[in-house]
């Protein structure tokens, strides 16, 4: 976890590039964010793993004054760049904290939402209950993470690309920074800790035609920061991911299909 928070502290000035936001991360973040449902009762909103703060303060700018949002990021350069969206807006505050350990008072929050965060916790089964606790009896809950079927079309093209430069341990421990679950390993853990009264956990599959360089934009920036390639030879690696990368365009662009899971907590007896 370490790392991650690390690299993305690291990559606080580039999250906001337009090859970014115009990736086919961007477009599922988007997607994500259509999900979040506020309602009049909620007063209380969190947003774990608010980044840079923009879908808080786009939130927080949409709701009146008496509703409370509070955006929780623990890469410090990114969570510095929320804290000064937020100033513009006096309902609306950022922490520092993690799904592990949420900033929080027990049974505080009426309503939490999450955006593509989820996956990188280091204990699912800690933060799940983190989860639980800080929720009020009535919170409810919107989460969306990437699964463990992600992004199949770039694993099959550069997987021999990575065997050449990486080792199996190497490989393994890159791959360990996600937890990335099918949806069946998902409505467990969280079934086990929210029952089933008003839980839900779907999946979806959403495929997106990107360019070269917006694909080669959040991989290289971001991911590529996650995998542990000495520096002699990441150049070479770089370039022969970026070729494998290419091999897959066709006239409409290069696909990659997101694995997206949502996790939807309801209260009994509100509407849906």
């Amino acid at each position: 976890m370490g790392l991650v928070i690390e690299t993305y502290s690291r990559l606080a000035d580039e999250y906001n590039d337009p090859q970014n936001l115009d990736s086919c991360w961007g477009a599922v973040a988007g997607y994500s964010l259509s999900l979040v449902t506020i309602e009049d009762r909620h007063k209380v909103v969190v947003d774990v793993g608010c980044g840079v703060g923009k879908e808080l303060a786009h939130l927080a700018s949409l709701h009146s004054p008496d509703v409370q949002f509070i955006g929780i990021e623990p890469a410090t350069n990114m969570r510095k760049k929320a804290i000064e969206r937020a100033a513009k807006y006096p309902n609306a505050q950022v922490l520092d904290g993690r799904f592990e350990n949420l900033p929080l008072e027990s049974e505080s929050v009426d309503y939490l939402y999450s955006i593509l965060a989820f996956h990188w916790t280091a204990d699912p089964d800690k933060s799940v209950s983190e989860l639980k606790r800080v929720l009020k009896p009535t919170g409810e809950m919107d989460l969306t993470f990437i699964g463990r079927h992600n992004g199949q079309e770039f694993i099959k093209t550069t997987t021999p690309v990575f065997f050449k430069y990486m080792t199996p341990a190497m490989m393994i421990r890159a791959a360990s920074l996600r937890k990335q679950l099918t949806v069946e390993a998902a409505r467990d853990l969280f079934g086990k800790v929210f029952g089933a009264r008003g839980l839900t956990v779907t999946e979806s599959y959403h495929t997106y035609q990107d360019t070269l360089e917006r694909h080669w934009s959040w991989w290289v920036r971001i991911e590529g920061q996650l995998v542990d390639i000495p520096q002699t030879i990441r150049e070479e690696c770089n370039q022969a991911v970026k070729t494998a990368i290419a091999a897959l365009e066709t006239d409409a662009g290069i696909p990659y299909t997101v694995h997206l899971l949502h996790v939807k907590l309801r209260s009994y007896g509100t509407s849906e």
